[in-house]
C-alpha cells in the first residue's frame, strides 16, 4: 500500500524507488534525455539573450524620444 504524499511526482518517483530495496530497476542512463536537456537549455539561453538584447533595444529607441 502506497501512502498518499504532495510530493512532487519526481520526488514521488525516487521515493518510490529506494523504498524497493531487495530489487533492483534498471541503471541504464537515458542517453536521449539528456540531450534533450540540453537542446533545452541552449534554446532558453538563445531566448534570454535575444529578450535582453530586445530590452536594450526598446530602451535606447524610448531614450531616444
Amino acid at each position: 500500500m502506497v501512502k498518499r504524499t504532495r510530493l512532487a511526482p519526481w520526488k514521488m518517483r525516487s521515493l518510490l524507488s529506494t523504498s524497493s530495496a531487495g530489487s533492483r530497476q534498471s541503471v541504464a542512463p537515458d542517453i536521449g534525455r539528456s540531450e534533450e536537456h540540453s537542446m533545452m537549455d541552449i534554446l532558453l539561453l538563445a531566448l534570454g539573450f535575444g529578450f535582453f538584447a530586445l530590452a536594450i533595444g526598446y530602451t535606447y529607441v524610448c531614450e531616444r524620444l
